[in-house]
């Protein structure tokens, strides 16, 4: 193998090429990028479905779960005595949210009703309970405000007269709590952009994929046939791999592509041309090692995980979505329809 990018495969040198291109190797390549495949689509189910269902249940397992196993050993004895009864839900079951719900109530109970404490030692409370990431964003927020003179001239201009000193507080106090609801749901709007990323690079690197596969089988089959004793050769040889009826990939299969995207269309075109031809000559052969080499940086190169963006900075335009899903969560969003009443100069009606 000659020096390849970072990344699981390598890439094919244009000379001496024949040891490397061999059933062996196919297979093993073969098994490599279906294993990663395998992995980026676990990872990628898994980040769905946590978006979905905004966690596991894994969170509402206590850590003292080891106290609780006399009750799944019976649930698994009623449940082995009753297997026929698929239809009816066992009478003792206990699920680990009811479990957790439990452990719950008895610390609650165990602690000193809420009412009876003062103000200070509430928040002290809540402060003391708070973990790391949320004593980080609760401190943020605490340091922030809004700034004074610009509260009070908004206030001003929306009121037409000067508003005083404690209606200027409430309006700053409440501007804060609506801007950080904005930037929450800004927040969210990032989380699902980036699901939506990763999607795409999780098909485009399945692509890819599927290609690598197309070109190490046809180059394969080329390398073995050429290796084979010409003297004594059968006209309805067929390769190792080529008998092999499990291997699903059809090597002269050509590539899609899309007619708006000029270069990528020309790639593609070049190497569904190698796919097809039949003469077995070098120059075919590098050809088709080419395009593979080009493949694998492409492999190399797509990563599925996102996790790298987790501290990226809020967008505008996340800003804008949420700004959008706010009006419409709270039933203020007025339809584009609507607003193009009369004359369509933005009111609703004329």
């Amino acid at each position: 193998m000659s020096d390849a990018p970072q990344g699981p495969l390598d890439t094919i040198p244009k000379v001496n090429y024949p040891p490397i291109l061999t059933p062996e190797n196919y297979y093993s390549i073969k098994q490599m990028i279906d294993q990663i495949i395998s992995e980026d689509q676990d990872y990628v189910s898994w980040k769905i479905k946590d978006l979905r269902t905004g966690g596991t249940m894994n969170t509402f397992v206590p850590s003292d779960i080891e106290h609780y196993e006399p009750l799944r050993e019976n649930y698994n004895q009623e449940t082995q005595e009753n297997h026929k009864q698929i239809n009816e839900v066992p009478k003792n079951i206990t699920f680990v949210r009811d479990i957790y719900e439990a452990q719950r109530s008895q610390e609650v109970d165990e602690m000193q009703p809420l009412e009876d404490l003062s103000y200070e030692d509430q928040f002290k409370l809540l402060v003391l309970n708070l973990d790391e990431e949320q004593n980080n964003r609760f401190e943020v927020f605490h340091r922030t405000a809004l700034s004074k003179t610009q509260v009070k001239r908004l206030a001003g201009v929306v009121c037409s007269q000067n508003v005083g000193e404690n209606v200027r507080v409430f309006l700053q106090a409440i501007g804060k709590v609506f801007a950080g609801e904005l930037i929450e749901l800004a927040m969210e709007v990032r989380k699902k952009w980036f699901v939506s990323f990763m999607i795409c690079q999780f098909d485009k690197r399945k692509e890819i994929g599927h290609r690598l596969k197309k070109y190490l089988k046809k180059l394969t089959i080329l390398v073995e046939k050429a290796s084979f004793d010409k003297n004594s050769s059968d006209p309805n040889y067929l390769t190792i791999i080529e008998q092999d009826r499990q291997d699903d990939i059809i090597e002269n299969e050509s590539d899609e592509y899309f007619d708006d995207e000029e270069d990528a269309m020309k790639e593609v075109k070049n190497g569904n041309k190698l796919l097809k031809r039949t003469d077995n000559t070098s120059e075919v052969k590098v050809g088709l090692i080419d395009q593979y080499n080009k493949l694998v940086k492409k492999f190399n190169a797509t990563d599925v995980s996102v996790e790298r963006y987790s501290n990226s900075p809020i967008l505008p335009e996340h800003m804008r979505e949420a700004w959008r899903l706010y009006q419409l969560q709270s039933d203020t969003y007025i339809p584009g329809q609507w607003r193009s009443k009369g004359e369509a100069n933005g009111d609703l009606f004329r």
